[in-house]
């Protein structure tokens, strides 16, 4: 028994040595293993937070290989361009860009290959529509298991609003440099109007002159009918030309705001009363009933002669656009909230309602045909317009073609 025991006892912690051994190699595997394991789901979950940030990042992203076939996409990329993610992959990255960028692409594809790097290169992509847009394009490289270059990872920032404001910049630049060019042309243009209308209106008051003269019997020698009647023609245009200059004068004043006002208190019922009487020898020769309304006592404290400068334009116009014999031209003033509102109202041709709108605009008539039946120069009405609104008045009017025009403008009784 004792041998039997000795001969047993031996193997008993042989078998004891080597299942301790076993155990500790089970745990070295177990804890390989596991650590493994860790290791993967790690892995895994950085794949899959690169793989969320690359696809649903709001920057454009595209993987492609060396020979520019993309092989993904993100889906920012896919819609900037207009496509579904599945129609990108497999196409080149020349297909979309911009024709006038390809030597561009091809140029930055080629550095990359070379480099192993772009960075910020400015090209335009196409997209789907034909549309383009300016990117800036960045590429980082991806390389196999044996350190060679497979492809690239590319960045793409779309810069459409970058672009945009640097247009506007630009534009806004421009539009500066040329504001200044108009200003100077403008100068330039003032300047020869004021010389050109001094220099017409020179020999004006000399010929006019000279008309009196001739008109005056006995003091050049007597007029028979029909040289009266030309001296008068004369006369009548050089009154008509010293008008437009005068026009083209306020015209210039008014765009530069430098017309002046002399403010004084008349009557009103006087003034309009003047006015009537001054134009009577020309409604008479015109046939033309002219008819003066006012009848209550206004006083006005305002430039009587600036007032009085549109009223004749007003009634010149009316003139001219109403009938000889059947014509009627009436004048008026009367009070209301704190100011006096002038009236000239006829019952001639009347405007079509798709003109009433430019009626005073610069150079406006009517009659745009080569005949110009009236000799009404655009201005007037320009002119009319800044002296009522300088004096703080308002002017409209209404027109109805074949039954006349009414013409209005307030002007404040007080400073």
């Amino acid at each position: 028994m004792i041998v039997w025991s000795s001969y047993k006892l031996p193997n008993q912690k042989n078998g004891a040595h080597s299942s301790k051994g076993n155990k500790t190699r089970d745990l070295s595997v177990e804890r390989l293993a596991t650590s493994l394991a860790r290791y993967m789901e790690l892995y895994a979950h950085s794949e899959r937070k690169y793989r969320d940030f690359y696809e649903n990042s709001l920057a454009l992203y595209r993987t492609i290989n060396t020979d520019g076939i993309i092989i993904d996409c993100n889906k920012s990329y896919a819609k900037r361009l207009g496509y579904k993610k599945e129609e990108c992959v497999g196409m080149s990255i020349f297909q979309h860009t911009a024709d006038q960028f390809l030597d561009a692409m091809k140029e930055s594809f080629e550095t990359w290959k070379m480099r192993g790097k772009v960075k910020n290169r400015e090209v335009w992509l196409k997209c789907k529509d034909g549309t383009t847009f300016p990117v800036l394009i960045s590429a980082t490289n991806l390389y196999d298991e044996e350190d060679y270059l497979i492809g690239s990872n590319t960045i793409i920032k779309d810069i459409s609003d970058i672009y945009e404001a640097r247009k506007r910049t630009e534009r806004e630049a421009l539009a500066q440099i040329q504001l200044d060019e108009i200003k100077k042309l403008e100068k330039l243009k003032d300047e020869f109007a004021s010389m050109m209308t001094h220099e017409l209106k020179t020999p004006l008051t000399p010929i006019m002159g000279r008309c009196d003269m001739l008109k005056e019997p006995g003091l050049l020698g007597s007029l028979n009918e029909l040289q009266l009647d030309s001296v008068n023609k004369i006369q009548q245009n050089a009154r008509r030309l010293e008008a437009l200059i005068r026009d083209v004068l306020d015209a210039q004043k008014i765009e530069m705001n430098q017309l002046k006002f002399n403010k004084a208190r008349f009557d009103v019922v006087d003034f309009m009363a003047e006015t009537y009487v001054d134009y009577l020898p020309l409604m008479k020769e015109k046939e033309i009933n002219f008819v003066n309304s006012t009848s209550e006592k206004l006083v006005l404290t305002s430039d009587r002669h600036r007032i009085r400068q549109v009223i004749d334009n007003l009634v010149q116009n009316a003139a001219d656009f109403t009938q000889k014999k059947e014509g009627k031209i009436e004048i008026t003033a009367k009070g209301e909230d704190g100011k006096v509102v002038f009236s000239v109202r006829d019952n001639g041709e009347g405007l079509p309602s798709e003109l009433q709108l430019t009626m005073f605009k610069k150079f406006f008539q009517a009659d745009t045909s080569l005949t110009r039946r009236h000799a009404i120069t655009g201005l007037s009405l320009v002119v009319c317009k800044g002296i009522v609104e300088g004096l703080g008045g308002e002017i409209w009017f209404e027109s109805q073609p074949g039954v006349g025009t009414n013409f209005h403008f307030t002007i404040p009784k007080e400073l």
